[in-house]
C-alpha cells in the first residue's frame, strides 16, 4: 500500500505486558516485558512521543528494573487499569493512528472466545479480556469519532483450548466494548501470533512472533519510511514458513484486515495461501457445485446457517458482510486447518437426508487431507495435553502395537495429534487414529482413568459423525478384552523392569530406583535414596526380580549416566553364594540405556533410527572400526549411514567414551560393543556372533551368548554389552509444562 508520509507525532499506542499472575509460579511468563519494551523502542524510534505511549505491565521482579528504565511511569496491567484505559482514556486521545500491543497468556474458553488473561488470574480462576471485543471497541465511541483514521492491533498470546473439565475455571472474558459501533468503516489491521487452538511460542525469553514482527518492521521502516504492513506481514509469514520447514513448528500467525487504507477487500485469515494448481482448482469447483446442490435453489438461508456453524468452530468473523456465497464458504474453509472437514460436517448436519456425495468427499481429501473437524482437533490436543509425556509415549506405543513403527512426536500434544491424524487411513474402515485412541484407553483405564474415559467419549463422537459407531464399539470391545487378558495374565508376562542407577557417595555406592512396566502400566517397586554398597544393591535388585520378573522373558533395562555405560550389570550375580548362583545377564535379557546426552532438538533422529529396528537384522548395524573413535569421526560415519538402525564396535576401552558420546548425541538407539580392554573381535566375528535373526530379538540373542559364556570363560559372547534405547519407553519423568 502507498500512503502520504505519516506524522508519527500523531500516533498513540497502548502496550500491555503481563508476566506475573496471582496463581502458582507455573502461571508466570518470562518475556512479555522484554517484548513490550522493544515494541515501545521501535515506536519512539519512528518519532512517537513518549507521552503518547501508555504502557501497562505486570512484570516479574527480575524484569522490573529494565521496565522502569525504559518507561518509568508504567501502570499496572490489572483488570481495572485495562478497562480504564480502553473504555475511558482513549476517548481523549488526539491521534491519527492507534497501535495496540498485548503480550501474555491467552486461552480459548467456552464458545471459542479468546481470553487475554489479567494478572488477577489464579490457577482455579482464569480472568481475562475478550480479544474479539477489543477489536469491536476500535469502532465505538470509546475512540474519538472524528479522529484515529486507522488502528493496528498486535496480540502475542496463546489461543490454546482449555482442557476438558477446566472450562468451568475460566470466567467469561471481559467485553471491553459495550456500546454500538459508530465508525464501522474505521480500518483495522489485526495481527495475531497464532491460529485458533494453538500455542504462541517463546524462544530465549522473547515471543517468536514479536521477534519476527519487529525484524520486519525495522526493515520496512528503514530510513524513516512508513511501513507497508502488507509487506511486513508477508515477511513474518515467510519467516514462520522457513521455521516450519526447519523444525516442524506448528505456530501459524494470522491476520485480519478490514477496510485498511479505505479499500474494501475480503478479510484475510491466516498466511496467504499459494494459488491453487489447476487440479486443485478443479476439485474446488467440484466442491462448490456439490455444496450448491445441497443448499438448494435459494441458498441464502442455508448458507447463513452453515456460516454460523463455521463461525463457532473457526472463532473468526465470516469472509464477507452479510450472507456469504457458496464460493466464499468454500474459500473460508480452505483458509483454516481442518476447515474443509468442518464445512462437510456443517453441510451434512444441514441436509441429513442428502449427505454430500463421493465426488465431493474425494475433492475434499485432495484439497485438504485432514478428516478431523476444528472442534475435534482442538479437543484431542487438549486431552493429549492432560497426559504427561510418559502418557503420550504410551499413546505412541499403542500406535506402534497397532500399525508398526512410525515416528511420532510424544513431546508436543498438537504435533502428536497431527501425526496420528496423518496415519494412512484405510478405506471404508475405522480411521487408525480412533483405533489407537481405543487401544490406549483400554490399557490406560487404571492409570489415566479420567483422560482415558474422555478420549473414548471423543472417539465415539467422531465415529458417530463418520457413521461408524458400531465399528468403533466392536473395536472397543476387542481392545478392552485384550487389556483385561493382559492384566489378568501372569505377574511378569509382557513386563520389563526398569532400573535407574545414581552414582553417589564414595567408591561404587549408588542410589537406585526400580519400576515395573507392562504396556501402559508403570508401577514403582523401590526407591533407595541412601547410597548402597554394590553387594547390598545387587541383593535388593535380585529380590525385586524374583518377585516381579520372569526368567528368560522379562527385559531388564538399566538407565545409567554415560560414565556408567561400561558397568558390567549383565555380570551381576543372582542368588550370590548359593549353589545356583548365576549372572543377571544369563537369566534375563539385560540392556543399558542413557538419556544424558540426548538432545531434545535431535530427538527426531533417535526416533527415526529406532523406527528402522523393526524389519532389520544385526547385519544392518553399521560397523565402527577401531580407528573410528573421535566424536567427529563417529558422527561423520553414522551420518553416511543414516538408514542404519544402530552400530557395533570392538574398539579399545580408551576410545569408547567418545564413541558413546557421539552415538547418543546423534540419535543412535542400538549399539553393541565388546567390553574387553583390548578387544580381539573383528567385524566378521562379531556379525557371526550376533546371527541373522530379526534385530528385535537382539536382547534375547545376547542373553543366550552370555549363557554360553558362563560355561566357557573364553567365549567372546560373555563380554558383549548392548545399548537398547527405545525412545517410546522412557522412565517416568516429572511434569514440566510452560506455554504462553
Amino acid at each position: 500500500m502507498t500512503r502520504a508520509p505519516h506524522d508519527w507525532r500523531r500516533t498513540h499506542a497502548v502496550i500491555v505486558a503481563v508476566e506475573r499472575y496471582n496463581g502458582s509460579d507455573d502461571l508466570n511468563l518470562d518475556g512479555p516485558v522484554h517484548d513490550a519494551v522493544e515494541m515501545r523502542k521501535w515506536l519512539t524510534g519512528r518519532g512517537v512521543p513518549a507521552e503518547n505511549i501508555q504502557l501497562l505491565a505486570s512484570p516479574l521482579e527480575h524484569n522490573r528494573a529494565a521496565l522502569e528504565a525504559a518507561h518509568p511511569h508504567y501502570r499496572p496491567a490489572e483488570r481495572a487499569d485495562v478497562r480504564r484505559v480502553f473504555q475511558d482514556e482513549l476517548r481523549a486521545i488526539d491521534a491519527d493512528w492507534l497501535w495496540v500491543y498485548w503480550a501474555g497468556h491467552g486461552v480459548q474458553t467456552q464458545g471459542g472466545r479468546w481470553s487475554l488473561l489479567y494478572p488477577e488470574t489464579r490457577d482455579t480462576d482464569l480472568q481475562g479480556a475478550d480479544a474479539d471485543s477489543l477489536i469491536d471497541l476500535m469502532r465505538t465511541e470509546h475512540l474519538p469519532w472524528d479522529g484515529v483514521d486507522r488502528v493496528t492491533v498486535i496480540i502475542d498470546a496463546c489461543r490454546q483450548a482449555l482442557p476438558a473439565g477446566v472450562h468451568e475455571l475460566a470466567d467469561t472474558p471481559d467485553l471491553l466494548a459495550r456500546t454500538t459501533q459508530i465508525r464501522p468503516e474505521r480500518p483495522v489491521y489485526w495481527m495475531r501470533a497464532c491460529q485458533a487452538g494453538a500455542v504462541a511460542k517463546q524462544r530465549q525469553g522473547t515471543g517468536q512472533f514479536t521477534s519476527a514482527l519487529l525484524r520486519q518492521l525495522h526493515a520496512a521502516a528503514a530510513g524513516g519510511a512508513e511501513p507497508d504492513l502488507d509487506r511486513v506481514w508477508q515477511g513474518v509469514v515467510e519467516e514462520f514458513a522457513r521455521a516450519r520447514d526447519a523444525d516442524g513448528g506448528r505456530q501459524r500467525p494470522t491476520v485480519y484486515v478490514s477496510d485498511w487504507n479505505q479499500d474494501v477487500r475480503p478479510v484475510r485469515l491466516g498466511p496467504p495461501a499459494p494459488p491453487l494448481d489447476p487440479e486443485k482448482l478443479r476439485f474446488r469447483e467440484t466442491l462448490v457445485l456439490e455444496a450448491s446442490g445441497l443448499l438448494g435453489p435459494d441458498p441464502a438461508g442455508p448458507a447463513a446457517r452453515v456460516a454460523a456453524r463455521l463461525r463457532m468452530e473457526f472463532t473468526e468473523a465470516p469472509p464477507a458482510r452479510g450472507t456469504p456465497s457458496v464460493e466464499e464458504l468454500v474459500d473460508w474453509a480452505l483458509a483454516h486447518e481442518h476447515g474443509i472437514a468442518t464445512l462437510l460436517h456443517a453441510l451434512d448436519e444441514l441436509t441429513p437426508d442428502r449427505r454430500i456425495g463421493a465426488r465431493a468427499r474425494e475433492a475434499c481429501r485432495r484439497l485438504q487431507p485432514q478428516w478431523l473437524t476444528c472442534a475435534e482437533h482442538t479437543e484431542l490436543v487438549a486431552l493429549l495435553a492432560r497426559l504427561d509425556e510418559r502418557g503420550r509415549e504410551d499413546v505412541v506405543a499403542a500406535a506402534h502395537q497397532q500399525f508398526g513403527p512410525t515416528a511420532l512426536p510424544a513431546h508436543d500434544p498438537a504435533a502428536l495429534a497431527d501425526a496420528l491424524e496423518e496415519l494412512v487411513p484405510r478405506p471404508h474402515q475405522l480411521p487408525q487414529l480412533l483405533s489407537v485412541v481405543e487401544h490406549f484407553a483400554a490399557f490406560a483405564a487404571f492409570t489415566e482413568g479420567a483422560v482415558a474415559a474422555e478420549l473414548r467419549t471423543w472417539a465415539q463422537a467422531c465415529a458417530v459423525r463418520l457413521g461408524m459407531k458400531e465399528v468403533l464399539l466392536d473395536h472397543r470391545a476387542r481392545a478392552a478384552d485384550r487389556a483385561e487378558r493382559a492384566r489378568t495374565a501372569g505377574p511378569a508376562e509382557g513386563r520389563s523392569i526398569q532400573i535407574r542407577l545414581h552414582p553417589s557417595g564414595p567408591g561404587q555406592r549408588r542410589a537406585y530406583e526400580v519400576w515395573s512396566r507392562r504396556g501402559a502400566e508403570v508401577d514403582a517397586l523401590a526407591k533407595v535414596d541412601t547410597p548402597a554398597a554394590p553387594e547390598e544393591m545387587r541383593r535388593g535388585i535380585d529380590a525385586l526380580l524374583a518377585a516381579h520378573a520372569r526368567a528368560t522373558e522379562t527385559v531388564v533395562e538399566f538407565f545409567v549416566p554415560s560414565t556408567d555405560l561400561e558397568l558390567d550389570v549383565h555380570c551381576w550375580p543372582l542368588d550370590a553364594g548359593k549353589p545356583q548362583e548365576r549372572s543377571l545377564g544369563t537369566d534375563f535379557p539385560v540392556v543399558v540405556r542413557c538419556a544424558e546426552l540426548r538432545q531434545p532438538e535431535r530427538r527426531h533422529l533417535w526416533e527415526r533410527r529406532w523406527s528402522r529396528v523393526a524389519g532389520a537384522t544385526p547385519g544392518d548395524l553399521h560397523w565402527l572400526p577401531g580407528h573410528t573413535h573421535s566424536f567427529a569421526q563417529v558422527r561423520a560415519a553414522m551420518e553416511r549411514q543414516e538408514t542404519a538402525p544402530g552400530a557395533m564396535t570392538a574398539s579399545p576401552a580408551r576410545t569408547r567414551s567418545e564413541i558413546f558420546t557421539a552415538c547418543l548425541f546423534d540419535g543412535v538407539p542400538v549399539l553393541v560393543w565388546d567390553t574387553g580392554a583390548e578387544p580381539s573381535l573383528d567385524e566378521r566375528q562379531l556379525r557371526t556372533l550376533l546371527g541373522s535373526e530379526p534385530l528385535e530379538h537382539l536382547p534375547q540373542r545376547l542373553r543366550k551368548l552370555r549363557l554360553e559364556g558362563d560355561a566357557d570363560d573364553g567365549h567372546p559372547g560373555r563380554r558383549l554389552a548392548l545399548l537398547w534405547d527405545d525412545p517410546h519407553r522412557p522412565l517416568p519423568e516429572p511434569l514440566d509444562l510452560s506455554a504462553p
